[in-house]
């Protein structure tokens, strides 16, 4: 990191020396009291700006570290479904237009397990032992 010659206390407390044919000294404090609160906004930006830079690296090492998980586990949850899907049994239709086209017909049974198993997904054991305790009407 950048060392820096002067805080804004350095820049507050400097002292000019008067002499005859110098500057104004009002205009002189005048001045540095607004180079005091510039520096002061740049120290707050960077201080800032290095906190979200720490943050966007630990959420990049973060993000690079389980890629490989995510994909097998969104694998993993999708299977079950594809596979329901592959039980159902073929039906031909015809559209409007006259082509004949291979639905896929789906049971109740299969409609009750893939409800089943996007409630697990979801809620996890919660569904299944609240769905234990409250009585079939």
């Amino acid at each position: 990191m950048a060392t820096y010659n002067l805080t804004p206390k350095d820049i507050y407390d400097a002292d000019f020396d008067i002499k005859m044919r110098g500057y104004d000294k009002d205009q002189v404090n005048d001045l540095l009291d607004d180079v005091i609160v510039d520096y002061e906004k740049f120290q707050e930006e960077i201080l800032s700006l290095q906190e979200e830079n720490e943050f966007l690296k630990k959420k990049i090492r973060d993000t690079e570290a389980r890629p490989q998980g995510a994909v097998s586990e969104n694998t993993q949850r999708f299977n079950p479904i594809a596979s329901a899907s592959s039980d159902a049994t073929d039906k031909p239709v015809e559209t409007a237009s006259g082509a004949r086209v291979t639905m896929k017909s789906v049971n109740n049974f299969d409609i009750l397990k893939r409800l089943n198993r996007l409630e697990r997904a979801v809620f996890g054991p919660q569904a299944q032992a609240n769905s234990a305790e409250t009585p079939a009407e």
